[in-house]
């Protein structure tokens, strides 16, 4: 979670920034960076697909999922 709010505004800044480049050299309008900022920031909060923050586990080797404890074996 500490990475998740770390990385957003970072994001946030990031964006901005580099649309302020871009514009300034293409001649568009410098008003659009917060908001392609904004947009990108809440993409990285939200993670839809799970990529970034590793929201959903995969499966494993044996086909099962990553949650199931196998049994415990006692010592001879």
């Amino acid at each position: 979670m500490h990475k998740r709010v770390v990385a957003v505004p970072l994001w946030f800044v990031s964006v901005w920034m580099m649309y302020g480049l871009v514009a300034y050299f293409a001649g568009l309008p410098s008003d659009g960076g917060a908001i392609l900022g904004a947009l990108s920031a809440a993409f990285v909060w939200m993670d839809p697909t799970g990529a970034l923050w590793g929201g959903r586990s995969q499966p494993s080797a044996s086909g099962r999922g990553s949650d199931v404890l196998e049994p415990a074996t006692r010592p001879s």
